[in-house]
Formats: structure tokens, sequence, C-alpha cells
């Protein structure tokens, strides 16, 4: 038997003996031991130690039996403080260890094993921190958010994939379940148990996978929406050598700050029903400075930027734009932003790919295969080369440590115009860029991605011309998604340049063009030609301004952002398309 139950039993027997016996002993003729209550309280104040010396025993038997309780009582209470104590410990002790039970509901989970990744979605999700509805599920010993602003936020230790280990944080009863695990195997294991703890499926998972093409499993098991790593965040390296702006824009849409435009997933009114596509983005637009991108039918497909004279029907979700919550009718120039990465590309060179990760070479080459950016590609990487490279003369492999001084000049890179950047170690991809930019000069357009909160400083400083977050967006579409149905497609869709689909360009207005105001600008594109203006980067400047008013006015030598088909010719009279 435990020794708290020892305690609990022998303390009322101590107490019933003392009292008795000192009353038997010592309760005769005027001692103040006459009444068993008057015992009782003397027994009290003597295991206690207190010693009022209000009464005490008179005889030799009377304070030999006063000893022997004096004695009790101190080895009784040293039990009783040490249990108090060893239970406040185990108690905190449990917290810090994430071994207790978390008891909630209506909150959201977060389970992984990266510390970014849980750090990006509290971040996206500040309001069910607030509310103290939040819990983290990760298999690290320690709290993984230890000295930041969530440290606070309750965790529970252990392996998300058993259902006991989800219990001690309430899964059952939660609303929305964020995964990521450094091995996609867990992630499906964990989104299966998620939505098989759930109520009949009422979570909504919301996956990150990174490497294996497990989106169909995911989609098996019960998962809402799952994004892989690489189709957002190499899409938008691309995008930021052959659309210098456009990883801006779309980081400043799905950030969902006071500050930025928010894409919503709305319901179509009904005094919309039966309108064009046309008609109602001109609608909207002017009454309430909104830029519909497209719409989810009641089939559930998505539909990009779809025909001008495509007709909205009863229980369409229409994806939209939402301004600014200070600026209800969108952004003038005033309200412009700065671009990062806007610096010149050099027109000579060949393009080098310094990484140590497979995946990301291959998609980063089909990715430039598919935007249709040219000419001679060195690889340099220690990784063994593609099987068939044969195949493709454009490309040369090197095998070698490619953020070294040896790796970097066997790859000629003192001649290259481009080099992309990407490593599982921060420290490998700055040290790549510091010996790329010193040994161009600063020439070479560096774009690097990183893994590590705010290190782009540290990028930016050895001359990185842009650098990207690997986590830095997909939690915020993650949680974008999980409140607005279709968004999460929508970004991955418009970033990429895959045949068919409906993709983001830059473009600038040449001398075809006449000045006119957004709104005429918006009719007449979108009109003619089926492209959706969203948004404007003024002449002369690298500011960006991401949801136009409709009375900015757009001009000969602004730069247009807007969203069409990704094979899309433009028109060379009124268009100047950037080439790679």
């Amino acid at each position: 038997m435990r020794v708290r139950y020892l305690v609990l039993i022998i303390l009322p027997l101590l107490v019933g003996i003392s009292t008795f016996g000192i009353y038997i002993i010592e309760g005769y003729g005027s001692s103040p031991f006459v009444s068993l209550f008057d015992s009782l309280w003397w027994t009290v104040v003597t295991f206690t130690t207190v010693g009022y010396g209000d009464m005490s025993p008179s005889t030799v038997e009377g304070k030999s039996f006063g000893i022997l309780i004096l004695v009790l009582g101190v080895v009784i209470n040293s039990i009783i403080i040490s249990l108090v104590s060893n239970w406040f410990f185990a108690l905190r002790s449990g917290k810090e260890q994430g071994l207790k039970d978390v008891k909630m509901e209506d909150h959201i989970i977060i389970c992984s094993d990266s510390p970014v990744f849980i750090y990006s979605i509290l971040f996206e999700n500040k309001s069910f921190v607030a509310r103290n509805k939040a819990v983290i599920v990760t298999p690290l010993e320690k709290h993984p958010l230890l000295g930041s602003e969530f440290e606070s936020v309750p965790w529970v230790h252990g392996d998300a994939s058993k259902i006991d280990i989800l219990n001690k944080a309430s899964s059952h009863e939660a609303l929305i379940g964020y995964v990521a695990y450094e091995d996609d195997a867990d992630t499906v294991m964990t989104v299966m148990q998620l939505e098989v703890n759930s109520d009949n499926g009422a979570i909504q998972t919301m996956a990150r996978y990174q490497i294996h093409d497990y989106k169909a499993h995911l989609k098996n098991v019960g998962c809402d929406y799952a994004i892989k790593t690489f189709d957002v965040y190499v899409p938008l390296m691309v995008q930021a050598c052959l659309h210098q702006g456009a990883p801006v824009w779309v980081r400043e849409l799905i950030l969902r700050e006071s500050s930025t435009p928010i894409l919503y997933n709305k319901e179509l009114r009904d005094q919309y029903i039966g309108l064009t596509w046309l008609s109602y983005i001109k609608e909207v637009k002017s009454q309430f400075g909104e830029i519909p991108f497209g719409y989810v039918d009641e089939e559930d497909n998505l539909h990009v930027n779809p025909p001008a004279q495509d007709y909205l029907q009863k229980g369409d979700q229409i994806l939209t734009m939402v301004p600014a919550k200070d600026r209800p009718k969108g952004d003038m120039e005033w309200d412009a932003i700065e671009i990062l990465g806007s610096e010149e590309i050099p027109k000579d060179g060949h393009i080098v790919i310094c990484s140590d990760e497979y995946p990301f070479i291959r998609r980063i080459l089909i990715e430039m295969g598919l935007a249709g950016i040219k000419g001679e590609i060195v690889v340099l990487s220690e990784t063994y080369p593609m099987e068939n490279l044969a195949d493709y003369p454009q490309i040369s492999w090197i095998q070698a440590s490619s953020f070294s001084d040896k790796g970097i000049n066997l790859a000629n890179a003192k001649n290259a115009r481009i080099a992309f950047i990407d490593h599982k170690r921060d420290s490998h991809t700055l040290m790549a860029v510091l010996r790329l930019e010193n040994l161009t000069g600063g020439s070479i357009f560096t774009i690097a991605s990183y893994r590590e909160p705010d290190f782009d400083e540290r990028l930016i400083d050895v001359g990185c011309d842009y650098c990207i977050n690997v986590d830095e967006l997909i939690a915020p579409i993650l949680s974008q998604n999980a409140v607005h149905h279709g968004v999460g497609a929508l970004i991955e869709q418009i970033i990429s340049h895959k045949p068919g689909s409906q993709s983001l360009f830059i473009l600038t207005l040449l001398n075809g063009w006449e000045d006119r105001t957004w709104d005429q600008a918006l009719d007449e594109l979108k009109g003619e030609n089926d492209y959706l203006p969203i948004g404007l980067i003024k002449t002369g400047g690298n500011k960006m301004i991401v949801n136009p008013h409709s009375n900015l006015s757009v001009k000969t030598g602004d730069r247009m952002i807007l969203i069409t088909k990704s094979d899309e010719r433009f028109d060379p009279e009124l268009f100047y398309e950037p080439k790679v």
C-alpha cells in the first residue's frame, strides 16, 4: 500500500488513540482533560507541534504519553510535508514534461516535431491562444517553445499516432488539427488517428508533408487539406527571378494581418445569382473594394479566374480578396509596400543550383522547365546525379560540397547569373550565399531558402537578393484554409506554372496602353482578354500596391500583377513579359 494511503488511515487512528488515551489517563478531578473535546484539542495542538501551553498533563503517566504523541506528531508532520511537496513537484513537473492531461474543447491541436512549424501555427492562431484553446502534441523531450511568447501553451509529450496520447490532448473535442512531421509516414498516421478519434470525423485536419507523394494517402485517411512543402516555396523561388515581386504579393495576401488584404470564402448572395463573372467582379470591386479570384461550386470543384461570361449559381462559394480594415475600398499609392528582391538580374551566364536535398533539386528543375527558363544549368550537390542525365544536355551535375569554395569554383559560379540555394542546415545556406556573392562581386542574383525564424536578416546581410522561409507560408496557408475552404488550393495553383492552370504574372504595360483607372483596366483586361488584374507596381519604383483602389490610375510603364492561363501568350504591343 502506498505511503499516502497509510497516512490517511494511521493519522485518524492516532488522533483517536491520543484523544481517548489522555482522557483516560488525565481526565479526572479538576484536570483540563475532563472532556473529550478538550482532549481532542490537546491532541491536535501536540500533533501539529504548536504547543500553546494552555493545557498539559500533570501525572508521570500523562507526561510520558504526551512525549510519545509529540514524537509521533513530528514524524507524521514530516511525512505529510514530504507528500504535499512531492505532489506539488509532480504537478509542476508533469506540466513541464508534458505528462498531464489537458482538458479542452473547441480548440486547436498541433501535432509536430518541428518547433518552427508549431510556432508558425500558433502565431497564425493567436485568437485561440488568447482564449486558452490550443494544445501541442510533440515527441520532443521539452516544451518546444520555451523562451518564446507561446511557452505557456499546454503540451503533451508523446507519439500523436497513439490514441492514448491524443486523448491526453482532448483531440476528440478539437475543432482543427494541424499535423507536420519530419517523416511523412508519421504525418499520415497521425491524421488518421485524429480523424478516428474525432466524433464522426468532425475535426478539420490540415497537414504538411515534405518529400513523398502522400497527398492521396492523406486524403484516403480523411485529411481535409494537405500541402507539400516543395509545392509552395520552390515555385515561389522561381517566381522571385521570373516575376520579381510575386512572392511578396502572395505573402502579403495570406498573412491575415489587419494591415493587409485577406482571402475569404464567402457564400454567394442571392442578388448576385445569375450574374456573369465579369459583372460580379465589377460590382463587388466598386462597392466593397474586393477582387474575387474564383469560386468553389457545390461539387467542391475550384474555379480560379473563370471565364468572364460564366454564370454564377446558387451554392457557389466565392474566394475573394477583402481589403485591409483601414482601407475598405482598396490601396492607394501611399499604401504601397516595398518589394524585396527587385535587383537587376544579369542577362548572361548560367544558373547554379546549390543543394544537399535531392527532392528540392528535382522540383526546381521541373518548375524552371514549366516556367520556360532557358539556358545552361549547373547542379552542385553531394547527392548522386539524377538518372538519365544524358537526356538533359543543358544540365551539368557536379558532385561536391554545395557550400564550399572548391565546389563553387568547380561550378564556375563566378560566371553565373542566378543561384538557387537550399540546404537542411541554414549555416550551409549562409556559407553558399556568402561565397557566391563574394566570388561574383555581388553581380549574381541569389535566391535562398531558410528554416530558422529571422534567419533572413543574416542572409540579406551577406548579399542574398531574395530568401524565403520554408514554413513561413505553409502555416498561414493551412490556417487560412481551415477557416476559408479552397484558399490553399488557389494559392498552390497561381504560384505554379503547371500546364492548364491559372498562374501569377507580373507584366510591364507598354505604349499600346492608354491611361485609365483601375476599374476601367479591370473591365477591359478581364472582358476582352480574360486576364484578372489583382495588383500593381507603379513606374520607376519598387513598391507594390496589393489591392488597388478603384480610382487608382494605371499608366504606361506600370507593372501589372495578374492571373491568367500558364501558357498565355501576351500581346507584345501591350505587355512586356520578362524572360529569364
